[in-house]
């Protein structure tokens, strides 16, 4: 009889929770929904050449994956669909590339086969490299101190003159295969983040390395770009860089820097073991502990303007700054870069950026071909890349395919989550979102599983300007169950298996293809209202061509 009733209570505790759950969400969205959004667009009213320094890079793993041919078909896709011209990475002086090593009697034995093969690839591919010099291969580390499943040697270098001339034999080998025109668009960035765990010595070290590498990049050419300090949040290293420089006469053409728009979800952990995915254990791990992380709506923002303040504040205050590495979380299996709402957050956080504070915004990574933390445990585990190992393109990718269709003109549009802009055929291309943050849970508690998405209301895009006559709109969509591969795969996954067709089937749910397409005839007042009915965290593209 007492478990009898112990059942009833769990259930009637159930059934008031998910009334609870119900009637939130009903007054959620009586609250929200019922707002329409209006978006005024004038194609006469033009805001100058819209900046595209969100794909000017992008980031992927250490050199040796770039021999894999998956990754070397998910970069293609990327370059072809969402416009990124460099290509970012890690591992160019890691043993498993083989191009440095040492005789018995210590002298340097240089190896450029699969170094050729990877760089040749990128030429190709039709991208330039923004070279790390990273990282310290075994025969010249001062130590045997690794990091990561990837076993990537972090020491300074025993030998700062050898170093250096591994510098200058590596970028006179660039410049003898591809020539100096093709190199002098290329950058060169010493090291990786040293501020934090990827480097053992001190700013001293990073800064004797800096001198010799940078010394030795412009011996070879002096139009070649070199510069660093690639920190992950310590500005000092900034500030400490460019006095040295600018003291001692050290090249320096650009700064750099890291940041992710994420933050401490609280201060103590509120979930419950079994609510996050399981999590594999390797050695040496990273230097933090895993999870607890949520989305930041207003990070990278504050981070990018502060760096600029302590170029600015500088001696040489007129350097480019280049962000070699941004996403929404540093952490390792966070499905926060799976989910339908990261789209929504990209696009938040690139367009509060003061474009021209910087010259570069690289996503990190393109693809889950990426091992620093060891090989991919699901076809969706949360992994760094825009498109996961089958070569599915996840809603994030989405953020950057979309950017890339807009026009070389932005117009001027008082909407905070819109771009709009148009081409020289005078067609106008669209991007607009909702970005609700609806997250009561760490992202590996709260994106793990499916949230669906709450209505947000009737979007009316309101054209004005267009000449008459008659044109082609068309509608596409990246959100909750469109272009989401990760929503879906939730839907059919068992004991993390997928058969091949089932794989097929996710890559046509998410190929991005239109959601809607009208040919339309402007009258001469040269108006024109489109609506459509939104989710939480839909972002859309309207492209109206005239015909």
């Amino acid at each position: 009889m007492r478990v009898f009733k112990n059942i009833l209570f769990f259930i009637l505790l159930y059934c008031i929770q998910c009334n609870y759950t119900v009637y939130s969400q009903e007054k959620y969205v009586k609250k929200n929904s019922q707002k329409d959004r209006f978006i005024e667009v004038d194609i006469r009213k033009k805001a100058g050449q819209y900046n595209t320094f969100h794909n000017t890079c992008v980031s992927t793993g250490r050199a040796y994956l770039l021999l894999r041919k998956d990754h070397q078909e998910h970069i293609q896709k990327a370059a072809q669909e969402c416009g990124f011209k460099y290509l970012r990475f890690h591992g160019l002086f890691q043993d498993d590339m083989g191009l440095y090593r040492e005789n018995a009697a210590g002298e340097a034995i240089y190896s450029w086969q699969y170094i050729d093969k990877v760089y040749d690839f990128i030429y190709d591919a039709g991208l330039h490299p923004f070279v790390v010099f990273d990282f310290m291969p075994e025969a010249l580390a001062s130590e045997k101190k690794y990091i990561y499943w990837e076993h990537s040697n972090i020491t300074p270098p025993k030998d700062y003159k050898k170093w250096g001339n591994l510098i200058y034999e590596t970028v006179k080998h660039f410049t003898e295969r591809y020539g100096q025109e093709e190199v002098s668009q290329w950058f060169f960035e010493v090291w990786n983040e040293p501020d934090k765990n990827f480097f053992t010595g001190t700013i001293d070290n990073y800064l004797k390395m800096y001198e010799y590498a940078a010394q030795a990049v412009k011996s070879v050419s002096e139009n070649y770009r070199v510069g660093g300090p690639s920190i992950a949040g310590n500005n000092h290293w900034i500030s400490r860089l460019i006095e040295y420089c600018n003291k001692k006469d050290i090249p320096l053409d650009f700064i750099s820097a890291h940041n992710y728009s994420a933050k401490t979800f609280s201060e103590e952990k509120t979930y419950k073991t079994w609510e996050v995915p399981s999590i594999p254990s390797w050695k040496p791990g990273p230097s933090w502990p895993l999870g607890n992380l949520c989305y930041d709506p207003h990070g990278t923002t504050e981070a990018i303007e502060n760096v600029y303040r302590t170029v600015q504040s500088s001696p040489i205050p007129t350097l480019d700054v280049h962000y070699t590495e941004w996403g929404l979380s540093w952490d390792y299996w966070d499905p926060i870069r799976d989910s339908y709402q990261a789209p929504s957050f990209i696009l938040s956080r690139i367009n509060s950026i003061a474009n021209d504070r910087i010259k570069s915004l690289s996503y990190c990574m393109v693809s889950d071909v990426f091992e620093e933390d060891g090989p991919p445990t699901d076809y969706f585990h949360g992994g760094f890349g825009l498109i996961n190992l089958q070569g599915l393109r996840k809603p994030a990718y989405f953020a950057y395919k979309f950017l890339n269709e807009l026009g070389n003109t932005k117009l001027e549009c008082s909407d905070k989550n819109t771009i709009a802009c148009c081409s020289e055929n005078d067609s106008i291309q669209i991007i607009f979102w909702d970005c609700t943050v609806r997250q009561d849970k760490e992202n590996k508690a709260y994106y793990a599983q499916s949230t669906p998405a709450l209505p947000a209301g009737t979007a009316k895009v309101s054209f004005s300007g267009l000449t008459p006559g008659m044109y082609q709109l068309t509608l596409y969509r990246v959100g909750y169950r469109s272009n989401d591969a990760y929503s879906h795969y939730l839907d059919i996954k068992h004991n993390n298996n997928l058969t091949r067709s089932q794989i097929r089937e996710l890559d046509k749910l998410c190929s991005g293809s239109p959601e809607q397409t009208i040919t339309l005839e402007i009258s001469p007042n040269g108006k024109y209202l489109f609506q459509t009915q939104i989710k939480e965290n839909d972002v859309c593209l309207i492209k109206l061509n005239r015909l």
